[in-house]
């Protein structure tokens, strides 16, 4: 629904540009019409998203955390980004993604990552742990923060307690939780080290975790918009509490790591 809206605007947009500059005709000159046409056209379509988000934010009270029609809405626009960004995405392992409530971790290298995972749990209102700036943006904050995500400055602050304990009780409530260890972004595909503090998140509540590697997503603006980029995200066999009940977050933290980094030595050397 939000690509075919997106695509109509521009469309619509880019026609009423090539009116307005009169290049209706197939000639050398009116290519450059075209093209800047063309730009105005996708501009506008992205203007109306932002302006749909921000209207849809406005109207919404509450605790909209567990309200899936806002999670699909935002679903549905993650998935236009990413096709407008001409990724190619291969994902494995959905079938280790759990019906009930888990609490997800993985590693961290690009903002994309977190539209990517959002728009594959399509079925759950997934919530993120994520960088408090987030929920300042102009326009997308208020969404950001009314769809139940929870703001965090920095793993290691005191100000990380409140933001642990906020998303147990998002989890105990019925919502998946997501949480990155590493703390920022990679920017690559080697891995930060990982704050095992992150991990209360999931061993307080003694709650399932589902580990998610993802791959070369620090590369996905390398070849835009010449060339698609292949990009993989993998979902691991699920943590059961049981598992990890004898080791401590430090124990835990390093298995998850390793677990990850296998994964991605794997796609390294395919």
């Amino acid at each position: 629904m939000i690509t075919a809206l997106f695509t109509l605007i521009v469309l619509l947009s880019t026609t009423i540009a090539i009116t307005l500059f009169d290049a209706w005709l197939l000639e050398a000159s009116a290519i450059w019409w075209w093209l800047l046409s063309l730009v105005i056209g996708i501009l506008m379509g992205a203007l109306f998203i932002v302006l749909l988000l921000f209207l849809y934010g406005r109207f919404l009270t509450g605790d909209q955390t567990k309200n899936m029609r806002n999670h699909r809405l935002i679903n549905s626009i993650m998935r236009l980004v990413l096709r407008l960004l001409r990724t190619n995405m291969v994902i494995t392992g959905e079938e280790n993604i759990p019906k009930e409530p888990f609490i997800l971790v993985g590693n961290h290298q690009t903002n994309f990552d977190i539209i990517a995972i959002k728009s594959v749990i399509k079925d759950q209102p997934l919530i993120f742990v994520a960088k408090h700036t987030l929920f300042k943006w102009p326009l997308l904050g208020r969404l950001v923060s009314l769809l139940g995500n929870i703001p965090i400055e920095r793993l290691t602050d005191r100000s990380a307690v409140k933001a642990i304990i906020a998303g147990i009780k998002k989890y105990e409530a019925g919502v998946p939780v997501a949480i990155f260890p590493e703390g920022q972004r990679s920017f690559s595909n080697e891995m930060l080290p990982f704050k095992a503090g992150a991990l209360k998140l999931a061993t307080k509540p003694k709650a399932p975790i589902l580990i998610v590697t993802i791959h070369d997503f620090n590369r996905i603006l390398s070849w835009w918009p010449l060339r698609r980029t292949r990009v993989h995200m993998h979902f691991h066999p699920i943590i059961e509490p049981s598992f990890y009940e004898s080791m401590n977050t430090q124990a835990l933290s390093e298995h998850i790591k390793n677990t990850i980094q296998t994964k991605l030595n794997a796609y390294e050397t395919a």
